[in-house]
């Protein structure tokens, strides 16, 4: 079907459905809007994998209906008296945690401390 020549990488539209479903997760809308929660992550996967068989046009087509569906998801969820609970969307979506470029390279050293520094003796 599509074609990753003719088609670009969703990079920015994936961000955004996931960013997205974290809004509507941290209103709660798990338990407040189960049903367009539950769909908004199934079309999130959906996307997920037309994108790893490199098939973006696809991946587009269900990312719009990921991120369309989570946000009806969210105000739904704020309808229903949903409240913003921030640590526990965190816990739920972790950020990957980069590791400094020197760690990664073995060429490249940690930076050292100056001999202007206050701890110099």
């Amino acid at each position: 079907m599509g074609c990753s020549v003719l088609t670009t990488r969703p990079l920015q539209m994936m961000s955004d459905a996931l960013a997205a479903l974290r809004a509507a997760k941290e209103v709660q809308a798990d338990t407040l809007a189960p049903e367009l929660y539950r769909q908004a992550n199934e079309w999130y996967l959906q996307a997920q994998r037309e994108y790893k068989f490199k098939n973006f046009y696809l991946a587009k087509i269900y990312i719009q209906k990921a991120r369309g569906v989570a946000e009806r998801a969210e105000i739904e969820a704020l309808l229903n008296c949903g409240d913003r609970m921030t640590q526990a969307v965190a816990n739920e979506f972790p950020q990957s945690q980069e590791e400094p470029v020197y760690e990664k390279d073995p060429l490249r050293r940690r930076p050292e401390k100056s001999k202007h520094s206050a701890d110099y003796p």
